[in-house]
């Protein structure tokens, strides 16, 4: 039988508006979500209690991602900062990268803790060092604004999402482009590696989920069942679960099973589309944040 997600925390009204992102940390067991309220907001992920509220942005949260050890987290803004926060220090404030405009959208810590990728408008996945500040590289892709980035769990592949529908996948050994996957004809909003770091999973606006073999390059699968715009996707942690969350414009999250391509079971506990999706460490429970601006925490049967 397949494994149930049973809804059990829920924080309405986490922020003072929509919630746009969520991020769960390994090792940590931190909940971070970011919102057009400015915030990111710190949660403990077993009791749900709000830990801390991290100010600093001017203008809304677009997204939040822990380093793989959990200590630090980066949040980037529409108002074009990253924020370096210390989760050993409550949540301090430790670094400010101020990009233009156009140079920073979503960020993504390296898998190393000492760099972040992100996308941009001018279609360049442009990464920073931490310590620094300092804008180590950008890789060039076609001009089109880069939505979403993602590392391997190893750290050997860098991919980016365009708004044009390309997804560009770098090899980070070799510093080349290894792939550019041009199945999607809209948006892509979401992408994320499973454990092989072989797999990458990507959610646009056709309403599909994309499968794709990033060593050879090719698409595997294609999941359809939602009815609108996929805004986040997450694979599970637990390799031997081959599992993939996704969230949605139709309000709905939806677990797949990637071995047999088919829908685990649909979620429709909150009222508006669904932003950010997160699995904990462990992979037996996952969170998703909505435009309804409540946080929602499901359970695996038989987890604690």
């Amino acid at each position: 039988m397949p494994t149930t997600y049973i809804p059990t925390i829920k924080k309405e009204k986490a922020h003072d508006g929509e919630i746009w992102c969520v991020d769960w940390s390994r090792n940590t067991n931190l909940v971070a979500s970011g919102s057009c309220d400015n915030n990111v907001k710190i949660w403990d992920g077993t009791s749900g209690e709000l830990l801390w509220t991290l100010e600093g942005h001017t203008l809304g949260v677009i997204s939040v991602h822990f380093s793989t050890d959990g200590t630090r987290l980066v949040s980037s803004s529409i108002d074009s900062t990253l924020c370096i926060w210390d989760m050993t220090q409550e949540g301090k404030c430790i670094k400010v990268i101020t990009a233009t405009p156009v140079e920073a959208w979503t960020a993504r810590f390296h898998p190393d803790g000492t760099r972040i990728a992100t996308g941009s408008h001018d279609g360049n996945i442009n990464i920073y060092n931490i310590e620094s500040g300092e804008k180590e590289e950008s890789l060039a892709t076609k001009n089109n604004f880069i939505m979403c980035t993602v590392f391997s769990n190893d750290g050997k592949y860098l991919a980016g999402g365009s708004q044009d529908g390309s997804i560009y996948v770098f090899n980070m050994e070799s510093d080349q482009l290894a792939h550019t996957l041009s199945t999607h004809a809209l948006a892509v909003r979401t992408l994320s590696f499973a454990p092989d770091n072989k797999t990458l999973i990507s959610g646009n606006d056709d309403k599909c989920i994309y499968v794709y073999d990033v060593e050879h390059g090719q698409l595997a699968s294609v999941l359809t069942g939602h009815s609108g715009w996929i805004l986040s996707v997450a694979t599970n942690p637990d390799m031997g679960k081959q599992q993939v969350c996704s969230g949605s414009a139709d309000n709905k999250i939806k677990v797949w099973d990637l071995t047999t391509r088919s829908v685990l079971e649909t979620q429709e506990t909150q009222v508006d589309q669904i932003w950010g999706v997160a699995w904990n460490q462990e992979g037996n429970k996952f969170i998703s944040v909505s435009d309804d601006g409540s946080l929602q925490w499901f359970a695996s049967s038989g987890s604690s």
